[in-house]
């Protein structure tokens, strides 16, 4: 059985438009190629397999703090 490896995935900023990706290997890499989002927000390299997505903003990951409620008694 081959020793496959799941392909990298890559965060990449919120809002960035388009990704470049070469196959990090240097000289074992493959050609710069160049993809655009679009709507979609995970591309993948038609050459090595990364997979780029994008990075959720903050505000959407982070849980809602519950309201403080006034601890104080009154006396």
């Amino acid at each position: 059985m081959p020793d496959t490896q799941p392909p990298e995935i890559i965060e990449v900023d919120a809002h960035a438009e388009t990704v470049g990706c070469d196959g990090g290997g240097g000289a074992l890499g493959h050609p710069m190629v160049y993809y655009s989002f679009g709507t979609r927000d995970a591309v993948d390299c038609g050459y090595c397999g990364r997979r780029f997505v994008k990075r959720r903003p903050a505000e959407e990951m982070a849980p809602a703090e519950p309201e403080a409620e006034d601890s104080a008694a009154a006396d």
